[in-house]
């Protein structure tokens, strides 16, 4: 596999009025392609600022982002960004809503509509066209979001926290789902969540993160096998589960 995002030494300042503030201070680490990262840390710690500047939406203070080896100086088409809400649009029906990211991207044409209603039709949502957002279960509309950003083919997909805003057993179910699908369609993906469960669940690496600013405290690689089922039922999740929040308690 080959290198699809390497973050080299990026640092990030904010200024306040009590002065400049570091967010983010000297991080390095590489991500291959078709590989699922999960990235854990403390609250404020500058994870999802980390999304931001992978995303080319957030300049760094120092340090570079290579996206496929070469350094990304602005917002690449490339990238396809989930967020913690589904932002579907209550007026447009599930169809026209997936095909939203086409059209802001203007890559709407008989051969990408066509993969749209494939997509749909190929993780469960095929039935669900024509119904508005307010019709479907939260998971239902998270996987309608996530939908909407594949039909646009990036290479790299960031997920900041995205089943936050739903139930623990709804969230547990999506969580599962979205890593099928993300697998299933050999996309690249970084999730920031605070669910530790949920990043060895879905990951194959963790990076941990330090209090603020954020530095890389140590990146676990899960050696757990998907195909087995659910990791969560194996004897070795704990034990990864124990070893990250200790790390995170320090």
């Amino acid at each position: 596999m080959s290198s699809m995002v390497q973050l080299r030494n990026i640092s990030m300042n904010y200024h306040s009025k009590e002065g400049e503030v570091a967010a983010v201070s000297q991080v390095d680490f590489c991500v291959q392609e078709g590989e699922f990262i999960s990235i854990v840390g403390p609250s404020g710690c500058g994870k999802s600022t980390l999304l931001s500047i992978i995303a080319g939406l957030l300049p760094p203070s120092s340090g570079d982002v290579l996206i496929g080896g070469e350094v990304a100086v602005k917002n690449t088409s490339q990238i396809g960004y989930m967020f913690q809400k589904d932002h579907l649009f209550g007026w447009r029906n599930i169809l026209n809503n997936v095909l939203l990211g086409l059209e802001i991207k203007h890559k709407k044409n008989a051969h990408t509509v066509a993969y749209a209603h494939i997509l749909l039709e190929k993780y469960g949502l095929g039935d669900f066209k024509k119904h508005r957002p307010h019709e479907l279960s939260g998971g239902m509309r998270q996987r309608a979001a996530l939908i909407r950003t594949l039909a646009t083919s990036p290479k790299i997909l960031l997920l900041d926290e995205p089943f936050s805003a739903l139930d623990y057993q709804t969230r547990l179910t999506v969580s599962d789902e979205i890593g099928a699908i993300l697998s299933a369609e050999r996309v690249t993906a970084i999730l920031v969540t605070h669910d530790i469960a949920e990043a060895i669940a879905l990951s194959d690496r963790v990076v941990v993160l330090s209090n603020r600013p954020a530095t890389v405290k140590n990146i676990h690689t899960i050696d757990i096998c998907k195909k087995e089922g659910s990791r969560r039922k194996s004897p070795k999740f704990a034990g990864y589960f124990d070893k990250i929040w200790e790390e995170l308690r320090q």
